[in-house]
């Protein structure tokens, strides 16, 4: 079996609690170099996780490295210009979400790793989730008869007050970022990923904590100017056929009692329990309402076509860039459908200052 050597570039939070660690549980990778434009964090995650090599930044990385996958979990703004140069160089590559901050930029991507003949999966993990396959897989066999709406629900707090951070966590409320890009795309990618590609979108956005205070970690209590962006979304989107979804989405929920996904259908409804969180929902629950069997309420299904596994990992996209790879085909998170959500989330902008729903240019 071919030892897969995966370099990555950006030790951020989510590298130091979940790429990293969970990498070592995926047999066919070496983790060889981490890279970071901070030198001293990249050396201090070297030496943290016993990585051989440390690099300051993407050129030094793939001039003087030797990897075959590269993980880009660097922040949003800067996904596009580290994956083509990637790309270009001739390396598979998983990057975090979003992609690409445009669809012109996620197809060149596209277009850039099928030119160097090379594997592409993109953020964020949802089509690999069980739970959401699981539920595509009910609503493709009539489980609950047509769908009629999709209902997700993707927001916190915001960056700077729920977690720790080592980082100044000012940039997630600047152009290039904000709450539609950060927490907006996982919703939308729950959303197509169950029901496939919409065809139109609208919205409604406000600015309502236009000042931010951090809470925790190097930077407690720093004010932060938060009122360029949107941090409050509600967005709507039509799959024609009558079926339609919300998505809410933003930075100004500090807790919530709403399951991170709902459809419902003629027949019942589907619902993945809990918040959204790295990884999978904490269950999949099922209302049937069938006069042919005189039965109505909730059940627990089981899913009778996918053997029971244990705890889903996020660094599973890994697993799925490796096997693309080994077998030719492309990865279950194929870039076009980031590409979509990036069209949804382009198109919001337009659809706000409009007031009007407007269709959307791309497919998968």
């Amino acid at each position: 079996m071919k030892t897969w050597k995966v370099a990555l570039i950006g030790c951020g939070s989510i590298a130091e609690s979940i790429y990293i660690p969970q990498m070592a549980h995926i047999p066919q990778t070496e983790l060889v170099a981490v890279c970071d434009i901070i030198p001293e964090r990249a050396q201090k995650y070297a030496e943290r996780f016993h990585v051989p090599q440390w690099y300051p930044n993407i050129d030094e990385l793939l001039a003087h490295c030797d990897f075959d996958i590269l993980m880009d979990t660097a922040s949003i703004p800067a996904h596009h210009e580290i994956n083509m140069k990637a790309l270009q160089a001739g390396k598979h590559l998983y990057s975090q979400k979003p992609v690409g901050l445009t669809v012109e930029q996620v197809t060149e991507q596209m277009e850039a790793a099928q030119k160097a003949g090379v594997k592409f999966a993109a953020s964020p993990i949802h089509p690999l989730r069980p739970d959401i396959l699981f539920i595509r897989d009910m609503i493709q066999n009539g489980a609950i008869g047509k769908v009629t709406m999709v209902r997700a629900h993707t927001a916190h707090g915001g960056p700077e007050h729920f977690q720790y951070r080592d980082a100044d966590p000012s940039w997630f409320f600047e152009p290039g970022a904000g709450a539609i890009y950060d927490m907006g795309v996982h919703g939308l990618t729950m959303a197509v990923a169950v029901l496939g590609p919409a065809k139109e979108v609208s919205c409604t956005a406000v600015i309502s904590q236009p000042e931010r205070v951090v809470r925790t970690g190097a930077f407690d209590g720093k004010k932060i100017k938060a009122d360029y962006l949107p941090d409050n979304y509600l967005i709507t989107l039509n799959w024609g056929d009558g079926c339609i979804g919300v998505v809410d989405a933003g930075f100004c929920q500090v807790a919530s009692t709403v399951n991170m996904l709902e459809v419902y259908g003629t027949k019942g409804t589907l619902t993945i329990l809990g918040q959204i969180k790295i990884g999978e929902g904490d269950g999949v629950r099922m209302y049937l309402d069938s006069p042919e069997l005189k039965v109505r309420g909730w059940l627990d299904p089981l899913s009778q076509d996918r053997p029971p596994r244990g705890e889903f990992e996020q660094c599973e996209c890994l697993s799925d860039l490796i096997h693309a790879i080994e077998t030719d085909t492309t990865p279950t998170l194929d870039p076009k459908i980031a590409r979509h959500v990036v069209d949804i989330m382009c198109t919001i902008p337009q659809a706000i200052e409009e007031k009007r729903t407007l269709p959307l240019h791309t497919t998968f």
